[in-house]
């Protein structure tokens, strides 16, 4: 059996039936380079499943783990990812692979960073397509994610903005990067809509450390509230009672 697991945004967020089926596993793999904890820290989760974790990167899991899932036929192995484990395509990618290979699977959710944007007081039904704002380089200046967040606002949604995030290089994105990165963007193109925009910075969501601050985008930026990993809610249209709830429940 292959078990694709979330293991959510700390330790204790693991469930009931991902303990038990990690416990029995022969072979236990960490997705290391999509995300990382907001509390705790892998070894903590070692010691809750009584099993030896094996860190991979990105290479590890988009090319390298196929030969690893067809010697595991007829054995149980597990493959963790942060937060919920199909929020990227590369897992179902993983999927449709041991399927192809006549291995059994299973799927077990985890609670996702997603789980948690009714915090901010937003209806969650009010949320249009997610963007992830990525990091700019030399050559290398994608502007997709700032059309996706037009394309939500005209239709008066809101966007979750995820961070880009590279594990092995412990770089992680924050608030005031991405921002930075989407003021450029509008002041390039003549245009003012994030700008004019209620935004909401999250900070740690699931940790101790967990911030959740409202504010226009001259306001985050100068805002350092720490707590990884981030990401950022651009507001659509708010109805009464989100205006109402966001204004009471966050900083």
């Amino acid at each position: 059996m292959f078990y694709l697991v979330g293991i959510g945004l700390k330790p204790k967020h693991l469930t009931i039936e991902a303990i038990e089926a990690l416990k029995k596993c022969e072979q236990v793999f960490l997705d290391n380079y999509t995300s990382r904890y907001a509390e705790g820290s892998i070894e903590e989760l070692g010691v809750l499943i009584g099993n030896k974790i094996t860190a991979l990167g990105r290479k590890g899991i988009e090319e390298e783990f196929g030969p690893v899932l067809k010697a595991s036929k007829g054995k149980d192995i597990a493959l963790l990812v942060y937060g919920n484990c199909l929020t990227a395509t590369t897992h179902v990618q993983l999927l449709i692979d041991a399927k192809k290979m006549g291995i059994k699977t299973a799927v077990i959710p985890g609670i996702s960073m997603t789980n948690m944007l009714g915090k901010t007081g937003l209806d969650e039904y009010r949320f249009g397509r997610t963007v992830s704002i990525v990091f700019q380089e030399k050559n290398y200046e994608p502007e997709s994610f700032y059309d996706q967040i037009i394309d939500n606002q005209k239709i008066g949604l809101h966007t979750l903005c995820l961070l880009d995030i590279r594990a092995d290089e412990k770089k992680l994105m924050g608030v005031q990067e991405g921002l930075k990165i989407l003021e450029k963007i509008e002041k390039n193109r003549g245009k003012d809509v994030v700008k004019e925009s209620k935004i909401i910075g999250l900070y740690a969501l699931g940790s101790k450390a967990e911030k959740i601050k409202a504010g226009n985008m001259n306001e985050l930026i100068k805002s350092d509230l720490g707590g990884f990993p981030q990401a950022m809610v651009i507001c659509g249209k708010m109805n009464e009672k989100e205006e109402e709830a966001v204004a009471a429940l966050n900083v």
